[in-house]
């Protein structure tokens, strides 16, 4: 059973990877039908997804005997989640705008995800690892079922990590909607703009999007913070104590409040508010990578993967 759900992983996979590449191939080729099937591709990768993750949870709870686990406990599970919850996200969206062209950026931005979430133990330790069967032997060790610290088995933490994912899912969307509105505002400022500036989609429009997206993400990073207060609490017997994972999940909080802020009562349009939408996304990846090796209080709570 193990070994078909390493299977259903792979699948999700190389349709994720043929619809990236489907997309690519549909920006610049402009061929409509490729377009729909690069989005069924990323419908039928989600579905292999969340089979895979409804397997693995079954397995880590009857085989492994675990009965709080979920699959989102350690890096692997985390960076997977992050990736379907983009691949969910988009195929909203897509459904939404039917503006293929998104595909390109946003499938791309999945496809590095979800392929990180597999080689990431080898950046962390490239010179320990000799040869290719030393490599592969280190991301299947990653892919393992992990055993859950006492501090991981808790309700909170399948449900405060899924809100949060979530809302990153919706950011991570959004980083990628401000890409095509930089890339589509330097093509029609060139005097000799592209072909590829014909197929994107007005500029009032991407950033009406990414708008909407961090205004439907905002709410639910909100209760990811409260959830994630109330977790802390079981755990430590405090709500809030200022380490770095928690301030900087607040400083999160304030970065997408301060747009919405700029923007709602401000009335910032265009350039400067998909700037700063993008420089949020940052923050949440250094929110959700780069505290985990500054943190010490959450140093065994690391693979919490929020």
């Amino acid at each position: 059973m193990e070994s078909f759900e390493l299977y259903l992983f792979d699948a999700a996979y190389l349709a994720y990877t043929a619809s990236m590449a489907a997309y690519l191939v549909s920006a610049f080729r402009k061929k409509e039908s490729l377009g729909k099937a690069a989005f069924y591709l990323a419908a039928f990768g989600a579905l292999l997804h969340l089979a895979d993750l409804g397997l693995r949870a079954y397995i880590g709870r009857v085989s492994h005997n675990l009965p709080h686990y979920v699959p989102w406990s350690n890096w692997f599970e985390s960076f997977s989640l992050f990736a379907f919850a983009i691949a969910v996200t988009f195929i909203g969206v897509q459904r939404m705008t039917r503006l293929s062209i998104l595909g390109a950026f946003v499938m791309t931005l999945q496809w590095i995800i979800v392929t990180f979430s597999m080689t990431y133990p080898l950046f962390g330790s490239w010179d320990q690892v000799a040869g290719a069967s030393q490599a592969w032997q280190a991301v299947m060790a990653s892919r393992a079922i992990p055993q859950l610290m006492p501090a991981l088995q808790s309700i909170w933490m399948a449900i405060h990590v899924p809100v949060m994912f979530t809302s990153y899912s919706a950011f991570a969307v959004a980083f990628a909607v401000g890409i095509v509105y930089l890339i589509q505002e330097r093509e029609l400022k060139s005097k000799h703009p592209g072909e590829l500036s014909d197929s994107l989609p007005a500029l009032e429009i991407l950033d009406l999007m990414i708008y909407r997206l961090i205004g439907w993400g905002f709410p639910l990073l909100t209760l990811g913070v409260i959830l994630g207060a109330r977790w802390a609490y079981d755990a430590w017997g405090r709500y809030w104590g200022w380490d770095a994972k928690e301030t900087w999940a607040l400083i999160t909080w304030f970065t997408y409040a301060i747009y919405l802020h700029m923007r709602l009562v401000m009335s910032w349009r265009g350039r400067k508010t998909v700037l700063l939408s993008i420089f949020a996304f940052g923050v949440v990846l250094f929110t959700y990578i780069g505290v985990n090796y500054l943190s010490e209080l959450h140093g065994f709570l690391s693979n919490r993967g929020s």
